[in-house]
């Protein structure tokens, strides 16, 4: 945090999200030690070719935190990059992971849909979490090249067939042979994160990771 942003989060402080009580950053210090003790998850998932890679995430996609997300990105709160941003670097688990790549990238979205909604929650906390860590935020080179259905509204199957080709990759020689940190805000079948590390890897990426604030264990069928 610059001194500007210190001196205006003074100016302006916020209301703890959890509790209501005034405080800094929308997360008060008595509802961030009731998170203390919430591990950091790293899992092996399989790629589009059976290879493995790792996936990190803080929460089960549920609760309070699933009513934050859900906040975050439907009801025009794009202040809660924040709240969010708090729990990934009070976390030394996250940290630690951070370090193993060069670049972040946030799954990207269509033009149309960022006009809709105002922002893109996944960049504005990559955007974060790359300039604390002093790693490289890339915009425009993985994109969404075309529409396509919402996600939620899909089972499985059709979930995988519907994002197919729809990410590409842009400028390639600004990640080959690179160390790419994949961010999402949720992960559930993995659909749409796969396809982006098809596309990823496909240019020439070295190695790639994803990060998302939750895992949604919910059984799609």
């Amino acid at each position: 945090m610059n001194l500007l942003e210190k001196v205006l989060s003074f100016i302006f402080e916020a209301d703890c999200e959890f509790c209501g009580k005034p405080c800094q950053n929308y997360i008060c210090p008595q509802c961030m030690s009731k998170f203390k003790n919430e591990k950091c998850y790293i899992i092996q998932i399989k790629d589009n070719e059976n290879n493995l890679i790792q996936h990190c995430y803080l929460f089960s996609y549920e609760g309070v935190i699933r009513q934050k997300i859900l906040q975050y990105k439907f009801y025009n709160k794009p202040y809660l990059a924040n709240l969010f941003f708090e729990f990934f670097v009070k976390n030394e688990k996250v940290c630690g992971f951070l370090k193993k790549y060069d670049i972040i990238i946030a799954v990207p979205m269509s033009k149309k849909k960022i006009a809709q909604r105002g922002y893109n929650q996944s960049e504005l906390i990559a955007r974060k979490l790359a300039k604390e860590n002093n790693i490289l935020f890339l915009k425009q080179i993985l994109i969404k090249s075309k529409e396509n259905k919402v996600q939620s509204s899909l089972g499985k199957k059709e979930r995988f067939d519907n994002v197919k080709n729809v990410y590409k990759v842009q400028n390639e020689q600004k990640i080959k042979e690179k160390n790419i940190l994949l961010f999402d805000d949720i992960y559930t079948t993995g659909a749409t994160s796969l396809e982006c590390v098809k596309a990823l890897k496909k240019a020439g990426a070295a190695k790639i990771g994803i990060l998302t604030i939750a895992k949604d264990f919910q059984k799609v069928q």
